[in-house]
Order: structure tokens, then C-alpha cells, then sequence
């Protein structure tokens, strides 16, 4: 044998055996190909706002502090941190007591129509916030509401009483919108799992039911308070198209709308804004740890299947608490959904004393007009595209954490709640900003598919953790049969795991493109001409005070976010799926 034929044999062998090992190890592989791909697109924006948040500036040729202090120095940086801090403060002192109240009663209570109450809180939490928020202009607009309107016609005052435009304007909108009805949809399952022994024997010592409620349900409910009280205020401190709406009139500035500002200004101040999402990171990640901690660590909660969910009889006060839920739902949900509709046909959003009130002008110019049908458009592509990544790569991550026995199963599952400490307009700055920096992005730029992939990712805590549950409800030996008959790891996910959570699947699909048609702060900065969405059109329309044209975007993406939650609702039921 020649020297050249034995060095080729060699070649040969050497392939095969690395060949063989990849074939080995291919499931470790694909674990580290997860790992890697997903922590690059969560830590990049991260990054990127560390090392812009430290460039060198004009006022020093070094990285360092001087250009963060100079950051700190333009005007209003430090009173849009304490405006944040301010609203979420009060967003939470009021909607936390109301959330716990109302997740007691359809708990523990043998209010009538409990289960029907939790499901409209439920589609609440779907509701676009900006929907919501053009339905209580017709009702709270200082120059035109009605609720204004009636009050100055009684003569109770001289002065419109009610203002949206304002601080507690803006508190209210939070709270009307994602502040209670999040918190009822976490808390009241926490609450229906609780012993009930525990308040028999309270009863049974001679307390009387708000005495129970107050000092033996509610210490015990602490870690589970704790955690929903810890994420609502990590979700205020991401909130952003309210205060962009309702702050600009009156010159409030919150975090998220300063950097919107800095990054729109010509030239872009992109130090200013690197520092205050910075900023922003080391004030949610330390929530984040905390949230974590209190829900993993061991407390003293008796929690177990055999607690009756209506366990406290109120008597004479089952019909007030019945009325009360009723007025409560209907004026928080239905009434601006109403409002909302109601002004998409005005001639004139908000003034009912014209001669020709209603009117179908608005609605014939959005679907006439293309770049209401452009946006529209996208918005589809972004929630489809969205939603069938999100499903292809979420189950591959989940099944992965939960089946795979390796050491980066539990890494991959840390990087899998990595997005939720970016807020939604810090990491469309960081994807704005890879696709100038990274040419392999350069090309999805102004694209649709800029949009997705942050849609994707915004998701991904969510929907991981729905698909983590479902197939942790899976036994094995559902795939060591598999394995018996001979089928490969990958055969039988196709095959056999893959059909079993189909349910699941759909039902995260749908909850990723709700929440992506609906998506405001995630997109605004990433969103141009060409791949403008719905959600974007209306805060223009809104911003420029086209109150009509707004209404009718609002309705169509709240009627098709309803129809995803109809959807979501009635899948769950149908399979025992729960996706909170």
C-alpha cells in the first residue's frame, strides 16, 4: 500500500469515527445547537446596551463612567425612572387588594356564575390595551367624553372631572387593562387548591369569615401573592404605547417612551438610550432572581386536591357579591369594547350633537385604503410566522429540558426565561441595533421577519413553560416503548410525542400570535413602512388624533384576539390544557 492510499485510508477512518460521534452524542448536540442559538438571540440586546451604554463619547476617548454620567444629565432622564416607579407603584396598591378579593370570591365563595366570571377575566387579559384605552377616550376625553359631557350637563361641576390624560389617568388604563385581570388569572387557581380544611378549623375556633380571610388565608397565600405581585411589577416596568398615548399631551415620560424618544431624535442618541435600558435591566433582573426564589423555595402552604372550591357560604351576601362581579366585568371589559366599536362608526369620534352621528365612512376608507390592508397583512404574516416558529423551536426546547438527560438541559431551561427580563422596547433597541452591527441580520432589516423573530422570542417564557407542563404529563414509558420497537430519539418525538401534545402545541400557536397581533413595544422600533403592523398604524392614528380611523383598527385586532381566546378557551377544555 502506498503512503497517499494509506494517509486516505486514514482520512476515511478518521470522518467515520467523527461521523460516529456526532451520531452519539447528536441529542447533546442538538441540546448545545438550542443553547447556543437562543442564548445569542437573548443576550445579544443585552450586550449590545452594556457596551453602547460604556462608548466612548466626545466627553472621553475611553470607555468608562463619563459617558453613563453625561447620559444621566439630559433632560428629564431621571424624572421618566421616577414617572415609571411612580405608576407602578400605584397600578399595584390598587390592583393587588381588588385582584385578591375577586380571586377569593370565585374560589372559596359559592358566588353564582363563579367559573363564567374567571373565563371573562381570562379574555380580558387577551384584550389589546390599546383597544381599551380608545374605548375609555368616547367615555373619559376631557373635551369630548361622555362621562364628562353628562356630569357638566347636571351642573355638578364646572370642569371636566375626568381626565385621561394624566398620571392617574394612565394608572387607571393599567389597571382597567392587564393590572387585575392577570393577577384574578393566577391567583384564583392558587386560592381553589387551598385545604379547606384549613378554614373549617378556623370557623371551628369561632372566626368569623373575614377574620379567616384576613389573618389565616391570606398569610398562607403569601408566596403565591408574592410571585403574581413580583411579575406584575416586572410587566409595569415594561409598559409602553399608554404612556406614549396618554403621557405625550401633558409631557410625562416614562423609561420605555424616553428611549423611544432618544432613538427617534436625529441622530439618534444612542449612548442615552444604551444607558437608561441598561438602567432598566439592573432594576428587573434582581426581581426576576426574587421571583424565582419565592416560587421555588419550601413555605408552609397546605395546598393539596381535596379543598372545596366553594367552601365559604355568604348568604345574605351572595347576591351583592354577585352584582358586584357583574358591574365589575361588564364596565372594565365590555363597556370600552362597546365604546370602542360604537366610535369606529362616528362621524366624528366622541360628539353625538352633529346632525349625522353615525356613520360607515370610517370603515369604507380602512378596507379601501392599502396601507390599512398593508398593515393588516403584516400583522397576519408576524402572528403566523410567530406562532408556527414558536411551536416548531418551543417543543424542541421543552422536550429537551424535560426528557433529555444532560447538564445543559437546565441551562437551556434558564436561557428559556431570559426574555422576559428584556422589556419588550429594550430588546427591539438591541435587535434594531444587531441588525446594523451583524450583516448575517442586515438582511432581515425592514423585513416582516425582524418582527417575528422578536415576537418569537418575547413569547418564549410562556409558551416553554405550557409545553414543559404537558409533557411532563407524559410517561416515559410512553417512549421507552418506542425505543423498545427499535425507534430512534428523533423518530419517536415525530411520531409519537409530537401527536400526543398536538393539543398543546395548538394551544400555545394561538396564544403566541394573540399576543403578537396585539404587540406594541416589541415591534415599534423595529417597524418602517414596509413592515408596518395594525398595532403600529393605530398608535400613529392615535398620536396624531385620528380617533376614528384608530377605533377601527382597534375593533379588528380586538375581534381577532377575542376569536384566538375563544379558541385557546375552548381547546383547553376541551384537552385539560391550561395555559396559565
Amino acid at each position: 500500500m502506498s503512503i497517499s492510499q494509506s494517509l486516505e485510508q486514514d482520512e476515511v477512518t478518521g470522518l467515520l469515527k467523527v461521523l460516529r460521534t456526532v451520531y452519539l452524542y447528536r441529542v447533546p448536540l442538538l441540546v448545545g445547537l438550542l443553547l447556543a442559538c437562543i442564548s445569542f438571540l437573548v443576550i445579544y440586546p443585552i450586550v449590545a446596551l452594556s457596551i453602547i451604554a460604556f462608548l466612548p463619547t466626545k466627553f472621553s476617548a475611553f470607555y468608562g463612567t463619563i459617558p453613563w454620567h453625561k447620559a444621566f444629565e439630559e433632560p428629564g432622564m431621571w424624572q421618566s425612572a421616577l414617572n415609571t416607579l411612580a405608576i407602578v407603584a400605584a397600578t399595584q396598591f390598587i390592583a393587588m387588594p381588588v385582584s385578591i378579593f375577586i380571586a377569593w370570591l370565585l374560589a372559596r365563595t359559592d358566588v353564582p356564575g363563579a367559573r363564567t366570571f374567571e373565563f371573562c377575566f381570562w379574555l380580558m387579559f387577551f384584550l389589546p390595551s390599546l383597544g381599551v384605552l380608545t374605548g375609555w377616550l368616547l367615555l373619559f376625553d376631557p373635551n369630548f367624553g361622555l362621562m364628562n359631557e353628562w356630569i357638566l350637563a347636571l351642573g355638578l361641576t364646572s370642569n371636566p372631572p375626568f381626565n385621561l390624560y394624566s398620571f392617574w389617568g394612565i394608572v387607571f388604563v393599567h389597571v382597567t387593562t392587564y393590572g387585575i385581570a392577570v393577577k384574578v388569572m393566577l391567583l384564583t387557581p392558587a386560592f381553589r387548591n387551598l385545604d379547606s380544611a384549613i378554614e373549617e378549623a378556623s370557623r371551628i375556633c369561632g372566626a368569623g369569615r373575614l377574620q379567616t380571610l384576613v389573618r389565616i388565608v391570606l398569610p398562607i397565600m403569601a408566596p403565591a401573592i408574592m410571585v403574581v405581585l413580583i411579575m406584575s411589577i416586572i410587566r409595569g416596568l415594561e409598559t409602553f404605547e399608554i404612556e406614549l398615548i396618554l403621557g405625550a399631551p401633558i409631557k410625562l415620560q416614562v423609561y420605555s417612551t424616553k428611549l423611544y424618544l432618544l432613538m427617534s431624535d436625529s441622530p439618534p442618541e444612542f449612548h442615552a438610550a444604551g444607558t437608561l435600558g441598561l438602567s432598566m435591566l439592573a432594576l428587573i433582573i434582581p426581581l426576576i432572581i426574587l421571583q424565582r426564589w419565592t416560587s421555588t423555595r419550601r413555605s408552609y402552604v397546605t395546598v393539596n386536591g381535596r379543598g372545596n372550591p366553594a367552601s365559604v357560604q355568604l348568604g345574605i351576601w351572595r347576591l351583592p357579591a354577585f352584582v358586584f362581579l357583574l358591574l365589575f366585568v361588564s364596565s372594565i371589559s365590555l363597556l370600552p369594547f362597546l365604546m370602542l366599536i360604537a366610535g369606529s362608526f362616528m362621524t366624528l369620534f366622541g360628539f353625538f350633537d352633529l346632525p349625522q352621528v353615525w356613520t360607515f365612512a370610517h370603515w369604507t376608507k380602512a378596507l379601501s385604503d392599502i396601507s390599512f390592508l398593508s398593515s393588516l397583512n403584516n400583522m397576519l404574516t408576524m402572528g403566523f410566522g410567530a406562532a408556527i416558529l414558536a411551536v416548531v423551536v418551543y417543543s424542541l426546547v421543552a422536550y429537551c429540558v424535560v426528557r433529555v438527560r444532560t447538564r445543559l438541559a437546565g441551562p437551556l431551561d434558564l436561557v428559556s426565561w431570559l426574555p422576559i427580563c428584556v422589556p419588550g422596547v429594550v430588546l427591539s433597541f438591541g435587535y434594531l441595533n444587531m441588525s446594523v452591527q451583524v450583516p448575517l441580520f442586515a438582511i432581515f432589516y425592514g423585513t416582516v421577519w425582524s418582527l417575528i423573530f422578536i415576537s418569537f422570542l418575547s413569547a418564549m417564557p410562556l409558551g416553554v413553560q405550557v409545553l414543559k407542563v404537558h409533557m411532563l404529563q407524559l410517561g416515559n414509558e410512553i417512549e421507552e416503548a418506542g425505543r423498545v420497537v427499535g425507534g430512534s430519539w428523533n423518530k419517536t418525538f415525530r411520531t409519537i410525542i409530537v401527536p400526543l401534545a398536538v393539543p398543546a402545541l395548538a394551544v400555545v400557536g394561538i396564544i403566541v400570535f394573540a399576543s403578537t397581533i396585539r404587540n406594541v413595544a416589541s415591534v415599534m422600533l423595529l417597524s418602517s413602512g414596509n413592515n408596518r403592523v395594525l398595532s403600529v398604524l393605530q398608535v400613529e392614528f392615535l398620536s396624531s388624533g385620528s380617533l376614528g380611523p384608530a377605533a377601527v383598527v382597534g375593533t379588528v385586532i380586538m375581534l381577532i384576539s377575542l376569536t384566538a381566546a375563544m379558541v385557546v378557551r375552548l381547546m383547553s377544555n376541551r384537552f385539560g390544557i391550561h395555559a396559565r
